[in-house]
């Protein structure tokens, strides 16, 4: 699916916003009032859905890689709150308050191990 999107993400942003309006134009004509909300709507759900999946993506991401800073806590900023934050500072500080984030992904890279581990035996069977 991701091929079929290569050149969308190589267009030049203005001329793909010119191409989307020109679409919305041509389809105002065909359309009675309804159904161009209904189409609209449903745009939007998709747009809702990909900006939802996208920033859920990021969230996990940045746990896993372990970027994922909280500076507006109530707890960090009851230990640390400077005008200019010092990352490694509050990094440590947030490791402090927070440390299951690393203790679950080893347990969960345990659990994955394990099904991989009994998928290969029912294959073997």
């Amino acid at each position: 699916m991701k091929e079929n999107f290569k050149d969308l993400f190589n267009i030049n942003p203005r001329f793909s916003t010119s191409i989307a309006f020109i679409l919305g134009l041509i389809l105002l004509d065909d359309l009675t009032a309804a159904e161009q909300n209904a189409v609209g709507e449903w745009l939007i759900l998709v747009g809702q859905i990909l900006l939802t999946n996208s920033g859920l993506q990021v969230v996990i991401e940045n746990r896993l890689k372990n970027n994922n800073i909280n500076i507006n806590s109530k707890e960090l900023k009851s230990i640390y709150n400077p005008t200019i934050y010092d990352i490694n500072k509050t990094k440590d500080i947030l490791n402090k308050i927070y440390p299951s984030y690393k203790n679950e992904f080893d347990s969960l890279l345990k659990i994955i191990k394990k099904l991989e581990k009994e998928i290969n035996d029912i294959k073997k069977e």
